[in-house]
């Protein structure tokens, strides 16, 4: 009887016990979802020095993890010999680890040259550090095109659109 009596008692005081606590201490990771209208922004530096700008689309955030997604139009110049331009288009995913692709047209008066550009390096949202490496498309190079390069680029937002939100998870 008193054995019974022991484990009755056992079971009603750790009736009311809890490990852990109901209220507020613990808040569900912050989520967010931006997307964005951007200026990209960049300089390259190989044997010669290119400035880029150009507009694109991103979006970018946190989840678990952080992420960005971006795909734009735009230009480079080179900053020594501004008549040698290049046409772009070009995509590019980061979170850390940074991964993209251009296509790009370079014009030096009636000479052309078609380049694709693979890129990989560190990024964060609409930041991004990348060695890169022009894959030449065409028959002949023009002078003056970078072989392989580094590459600093970042984003301003010019406008939001509807897709842009930030939000807490419901619990």
């Amino acid at each position: 009887m008193s054995r019974i009596l022991l484990v009755l008692c056992w079971v009603l005081a750790g009736n009311g016990t809890s490990a852990q606590v109901g209220d507020s201490s613990w808040t569900p990771p912050r989520m967010t979802h931006h997307d964005e209208l951007t200026l990209l922004v960049g300089y390259q530096q190989g044997r010669h020095g290119f400035a880029e700008i150009g507009l694109g689309r991103n979006q970018y955030g946190s989840n678990h993890h952080l992420y960005d997604i971006a795909y734009y139009l735009g230009a480079e110049l080179r900053v020594d010999r501004p008549e040698l331009v290049g046409i772009k288009v070009g995509a590019y995913v980061d979170g850390g680890f940074a991964m993209g692709m251009q296509l790009i047209q370079y014009i030096e008066g009636k000479d052309r040259c078609t380049v694709i550009r693979p890129e990989m390096g560190i990024g964060l949202f609409k930041f991004k550090v990348t060695y890169a490496y022009n894959i030449g498309l065409s028959s002949e190079r023009l002078p003056g095109i970078n072989t392989h390069m580094v590459s600093l680029t970042y984003a301003f937002r010019t406008l939001r659109l509807p897709g842009d939100d930030e939000k807490r998870p419901v619990r």
